[in-house]
């Protein structure tokens, strides 16, 4: 028996294995979709640390126009702060294109609902401090 002519390339390997997107038929002749897996960050590439607590995101989104951004910003920082306050600087907002007054006026709205407690200094970054959600937003 010739073992060298049972030899394969790295695409055929590819292909057999590439099942992504594709859908298969079981015994029971039922179709299911395969799943795919979600996409994760390189070395060195950033991302946001989770997990962020549904209720306080739902939250925090009814604070105004652009105030998802501002809440994603949040927990960006904290992750890579790797703390809590957060300095809230025009460079983080910048990020995801939030205007500093508009970042501090839903920071604002934001304290009133409870979910952060902040610091305003005139001429400085606001200090940030995530809270959780009141129980009125627990149900």
């Amino acid at each position: 028996m010739n073992l060298e002519s049972f030899t394969a390339r790295p695409t055929d390997v590819a292909e057999l294995f590439a099942v992504r997107g594709e859908r298969r038929v079981d015994r029971n002749a039922k179709a299911k979709s395969v799943s795919v897996p979600l996409p994760r960050h390189r070395p060195g590439e950033r991302f946001i640390r989770g997990p962020i607590p549904l209720t306080w995101f739902r939250a925090a989104s009814t604070c105004g126009d652009r105030a998802e951004a501002v809440a994603v910003l949040l927990w960006y920082a904290a992750g890579y702060q790797r703390r809590n306050p957060i300095k809230m600087t025009p460079t983080l907002l910048s990020e995801l294109r939030v205007h500093p007054k508009t970042g501090k006026r839903i920071l604002r709205r934001m304290e009133e609902l409870g979910l952060v407690q902040c610091e305003f200094a005139r001429g400085r970054s606001p200090l940030v401090t995530i809270t959780a959600p009141p129980t009125t937003f627990l149900q």
